[in-house]
């Protein structure tokens, strides 16, 4: 079987279908085993262990015949899909002795589901918005990063005295700036004195403005990419029209 005829199974509907029956397969069996006292699945320990060998032997068939059909097989391999095929089969080698402690990394194999969308013109759409603001990403993750420091220097100034088991060092302090920025309030750690209770209200506003903004961006990078694909839409139906217009006068 030549490598077309094999793409052309390996990219159909009936093989897309299976693999993604194996994917949600492997993720109810994960959680099962993760619970099996609960479950009574005790005694089916050994059944288990045959399973995740039998989704890490079909996986890796899978990747193996993807790298293989690739012209590009460097390119696919540090492809986003790529490494989501990778991630799949890698937890079931920790199956192995000595590497028990990381099977708990076959939760990486759920990823696969984002394949399921791969061909879905949402996810196009979507990833061309991301990088398109990427840069302001950045720029937003490194203010984040800033205003969760000055936060918790902040609190930890007002606080350390009152409260120096949850407030007394500006690290502990940060998972109190986290939660209040992003406007989590799991309420475990609250301020006490009337200067923090002050200087909570602020970083809550700020932290309200924060959260927007990355949604603000990405409704307008979304909107900007399907105005932007509609287009490129248009002009292919009228090339498409003006050929065959082409082709009947040349007739």
């Amino acid at each position: 079987m030549n490598k077309e005829k094999l793409r052309a199974i390996i990219e159909g509907n009936a093989f897309t279908a299976v693999i993604q029956f194996l994917i949600l397969s492997s993720a109810v069996v994960f959680v099962l085993e993760s619970d099996r006292a609960v479950w009574g699945l005790e005694v089916y320990a050994t059944h288990f262990i045959i399973l995740d060998w039998v989704f890490f032997v079909l996986f890796s068939a899978e990747y193996i015949l993807r790298v293989y059909i690739e012209p590009r097989k460097r390119d696919f391999i540090f492809s986003f899909y790529g490494i989501i095929d990778l991630l799949a089969i890698l937890p079931s080698l920790f199956l192995l002795p000595g590497f028990r402690v990381l099977r708990i990394l076959r939760f990486l194999r759920v990823f696969r589901i984002f394949k399921a969308t791969r061909f879905i013109l949402a996810v196009d759409r979507l990833s061309e918005a991301l990088r398109g603001i990427q840069q302001e990403l950045l720029a937003l993750v490194i203010l984040s990063l800033m205003l969760v420091y000055l936060a918790a220097c902040g609190i930890h100034y007002f606080e350390r005295d009152v409260q120096p088991e949850a407030f007394g060092s500006i690290i502990d302090s940060m998972w109190w700036a986290v939660v209040t920025l992003t406007t989590v309030g799991y309420g475990d750690v609250y301020p006490e004195t009337g200067g923090g209770k002050v200087f909570t209200a602020l970083v809550t506003l700020i932290g309200v403005g924060l959260i927007a903004i990355p949604s603000g961006l990405l409704a307008s990078a979304l909107t900007e990419a399907r105005v932007e694909r509609q287009r490129e839409e248009v002009e292919d139906e009228q090339k498409s029209q003006s050929t065959e217009d082409n082709n009947a006068n040349s007739r």
